[in-house]
C-alpha cells in the first residue's frame, strides 16, 4: 500500500525498490531501556560525523537558511546530536556567529546533548524534555530539520511533521541516507562489524557501551535489525513529493532530490520546503 495518491506515478522506477513495510524499530520501542538507547544513538551520531555524510548537503541546507533569513535550526529527533558537531562550524560562521541549533528528542540522549553543547561553545543548546515532532509549541520557532530520521514517522505522522510546519510558517529539510533498494538493505547486515571496530572511540567514554556492545553484543544486534527496518521504512523522492503535494495552507516551495555522497555508499534524498513568499524573486 502507497502512502499517497501519485506516489507510483513512475512504475518501472518503483519496480526497482523494496514495497515500504510499517514496522517498529526497537530503539523507537517506549520498552527499551535508556541505557541500550543511548548507546544506539551515539554510535550513530558518531558513524554520521566520522563519515560526514550529511556534508555535500551543507551549502543546499546554508542556501535555504540564508532565503528565510533563519537565525535559528530546531532539529527534530536529534538522537545523539546528528550531523551538527561536524556541521554547525560551517553554518554559524555563514551567519556571522549568531546562529543558534536546538536539540529536542522524543527520548533525549542529555549526556550527547550536553556534550554537543560544551564543544559547541553553547551554538548547539537543547531542550530536556521529550517533543512531539507533530505538533510543536508555538514559542519554538526555527528551521526545522530531520537527519536520518523521517523513515520513523507512518505516512499519517510524516504528513503532519510537514503539515505541522506549514501552519507554522517555518521552514524545513528533511534528509535522509536509507532507501529501499535491496543492495541498500543488504548493505545494514555489514553494520554489527562497524560498530565493533568502532565504539572504543566513541565519546564521552561509557563502560555500559563496551558491556552492550562486546560482552552483551546487544547494541551491534539493534543497529543492524533497526537498520534494515530503516530502509524499509524510508520514503522515495515520489512518495514525497506527493505527500507535500496534498499539504494544506500557505503555499510552500519545495526541493526534493535525491543525490550521491562521496562519502558514503547511501545516496541522500532530501526534501526541503520554505514559505513560497521567501523564495520568490
Amino acid at each position: 500500500m502507497r502512502p499517497f495518491p501519485g506516489s507510483g506515478r513512475d512504475h518501472k522506477k518503483q519496480m526497482l525498490i523494496l514495497r515500504q513495510i510499517q514496522l517498529g524499530e526497537i530503539n523507537d520501542q517506549p520498552w527499551c531501556p535508556r541505557v541500550i538507547r543511548n548507546a544506539v544513538t551515539d554510535f550513530l551520531q558518531y558513524s554520521t560525523n566520522h563519515w560526514w555524510q550529511y556534508t555535500p548537503l551543507l551549502p543546499t541546507l546554508c542556501y535555504f537558511l540564508q532565503r528565510v533569513d533563519a537565525r535559528q535550526v530546531i532539529d527534530l529527533c536529534s538522537g545523539g546530536c546528528g550531523p551538527w558537531q561536524g556541521l554547525y562550524g560551517t553554518i554559524n560562521r555563514a551567519f556571522g556567529g549568531s546562529f543558534r541549533i536546538i536539540l529536542t528528542d522524543r527520548y533525549p540522549n542529555l549526556a550527547a546533548f550536553r556534550l554537543s553543547r560544551d564543544l559547541s561553545g553553547g551554538v548547539i543548546d537543547f531542550r530536556e524534555g521529550p517533543l512531539d515532532a507533530c505538533a510543536l509549541p508555538k514559542e519554538l520557532t526555527g528551521f526545522r530539520t530531520l537527519f536520518g530520521s523521517f523513515h520513523h514517522f507512518s505516512p499519517i505522522q510524516a504528513h503532519q511533521v510537514l503539515q505541522d510546519a506549514v501552519d507554522s510558517g517555518q521552514g524545513i529539510g528533511i534528509f535522509e541516507m536509507t532507501d529501499r533498494r535491496l543492495v541498500t538493505v543488504l548493505t545494514m547486515l555489514t553494520a554489527p562489524f562497524f560498530v565493533l571496530l568502532h565504539t572504543p572511540k566513541i565519546r564521552p567514554f561509557r563502560w555500559s557501551r563496551l558491556l552492550l556492545t562486546y560482552l552483551l553484543p546487544v547494541v551491534p544486534l539493534i543497529v543492524m535489525v533497526d537498520g534494515i527496518i530503516s530502509c524499509l521504512r524510508s520514503y522515495t523522492t515520489e512518495e514525497l513529493t506527493a505527500m507535500t503535494e496534498s499539504l494544506t495552507g500557505a503555499p510552500y516551495e519545495w526541493e526534493i532530490r535525491r543525490r550521491g555522497s562521496p562519502r558514503s555508499p547511501f545516496p541522500i534524498i532530501y526534501a526541503i520546503g520554505c514559505p513560497k513568499r521567501h523564495i520568490e524573486p
